[in-house]
């Protein structure tokens, strides 16, 4: 059990760090159906993304520490799974940017949304299928996998919105929104 350990902590601090570096590159949300200042809308982007990533890192350190176990592994489950549910409604929320390109960046935002349910529908699954007698051995790559795979939708997804503004005004919305500071701070 050694062994596993470390992997699972390499397995959530890649996802964390992608998160984090997908996030601080990218924008925040507002929290409505309307058209919102690109600035406004990444704000909410940031927002939202930094509760869910500041989650999903408190779920992983959950499993540390000599704490992996059946019952950590289905606490740190239905944190990332709570967590997600509240990302998918803030992300749902956002609206569009006032952009020529405002359907394709909210288009995009809810793609991800909408995968990023996926991946916590299987780390849930791993997580029953260890409860229910298989062992937490076994959950573990799926989980890890799983957390780096949504690390890497979102920052694919973060890539899309800056292709869609050819202007630069959601990367300069991104560089300005008051909740992506702290983000881009992080990635240095």
């Amino acid at each position: 059990m050694r062994f596993v350990r470390p992997r699972v902590l390499v397995g959530i601090s890649s996802f964390a760090v992608l998160a984090v570096l997908a996030v601080g590159c990218g924008g925040g949300g507002g929290g409505s159906s309307d058209t919102e200042s690109a600035q406004d809308w990444a704000d909410g982007l940031c927002s939202a993304l930094n509760t869910w990533t500041d989650s999903l890192k408190s779920a992983g350190q959950s499993l540390s520490g000599g704490n992996l176990s059946k019952s950590s592994l289905e606490s740190a489950g239905n944190d990332v799974k709570d967590a997600t549910a509240q990302l998918k409604d803030d992300l749902n929320g956002l609206g569009k940017p006032e952009l020529s390109s405002g359907d394709k960046a909210q288009q995009s935002v809810e793609d991800l949304s909408n995968k990023i349910q996926e991946d916590v529908d299987k780390v849930d699954s791993a997580v029953k299928d260890a409860q229910s007698g298989g062992s937490v051995l076994s959950a573990l790559p799926t989980v890890t996998s799983t957390f780096a795979a949504m690390g890497a939708q979102v920052q694919a997804t973060f890539d899309d919105l800056k292709k869609l503004d050819p202007k630069g005004e959601l990367e300069s919305a991104f560089n300005n929104a008051s909740s992506c500071k702290s983000l881009t701070s992080q990635k240095g």
